[in-house]
C-alpha cells in the first residue's frame, strides 16, 4: 500500500528532492488525516448539525493536499534552477557577473516556492481548529497529528527561506520573505500547538 519512491529519493544522495520537499510531503499527509477525520465526521447522524461544515473542511483539505503535492515538484525545480547556475562558469569578470545574475534571479523561485508550502500548511492548520473542536473524541487523536505533521512542515519550509534570503542582495526583497516568514510561524504554529496540547489533554 506505501509507495516508497518519493521517500526513496528523499534518502539518496540526490540533490533533490530535499528539505522543502520533504515539508510538503509531510504536510500533505497532514492534510490527508484531517480530511480523513471530516470524511467518518460527514457521516455520523449524531453530528449531523456539522456534516455540511465538515464536508466543506474536507473539501479544502483534499485541495491543500493536492496543491502540497504539487509543491513538491515546484520546490525541485526551484532548487534545481538555482543549483545550475552555481555550476557555471566564472573564468572571466562577465562570466562571474552573469553567474551572479543568474542565481539571483533564481534565489526569487527558492524562496517563493516554501512560503507557499507554509501558506498551505498555515490552511491545513485553520481547517484542524475547525475539526478539533467538532469532531468526536474517538477521532481527535487524529486531529492532533495533523495539526503538529502541520506545525512540524511549516517550520521546515521557514528553514528553507531563510537559508535562500541569507544569500539575496537585494535586502528589501529578502526583508519581506522574512518577514511573512516570521507571521507564518507565529499564529499559525501556535494554533496547532494549541489544537495538540487541546487533544492532548482531552484523551488522557
Amino acid at each position: 500500500m506505501v509507495n516508497t519512491e518519493f521517500v526513496d529519493a528523499l534518502a539518496s544522495d540526490a540533490a533533490v528532492p530535499g528539505g522543502g520537499g520533504g515539508a510538503a510531503y509531510a504536510a500533505a499527509l497532514a492534510a490527508a488525516l484531517g480530511a480523513m477525520v471530516g470524511n467518518i465526521m460527514a457521516g455520523k447522524p449524531k453530528f449531523a448539525d456539522v456534516a455540511d461544515d465538515m464536508r466543506a473542511s474536507v473539501v479544502e483539505l483534499d485541495a491543500a493536499r493536492a496543491r502540497l503535492l504539487e509543491l513538491i515538484d515546484e520546490d525541485a525545480e526551484a532548487f534545481s534552477r538555482l543549483a545550475a547556475t552555481w555550476k557555471l562558469s566564472r573564468a572571466t569578470e562577465e562570466e562571474k557577473a552573469a553567474r551572479h545574475a543568474a542565481e539571483q534571479a533564481a534565489l526569487m523561485g527558492a524562496c517563493e516556492v516554501p512560503l507557499r508550502i507554509m501558506r498551505v500548511c498555515a490552511a491545513v492548520i485553520e481547517s484542524d481548529e475547525f475539526l478539533a473542536s467538532n469532531a468526536s473524541k474517538l477521532v481527535l487523536s487524529d486531529v492532533g497529528a495533523s495539526a503538529i505533521l502541520a506545525k512540524s512542515a511549516l517550520q521546515a519550509a521557514a528553514l528553507n527561506v531563510h537559508i535562500n534570503t541569507n544569500l539575496m542582495d537585494d535586502a528589501v526583497q529578502a526583508a519581506a520573505f522574512n518577514e511573512e516568514c516570521a507571521q507564518l510561524l507565529t499564529q499559525p504554529c501556535d494554533a496547532a500547538q494549541a489544537i495538540y496540547d487541546k487533544v492532548a489533554a482531552a484523551i488522557k
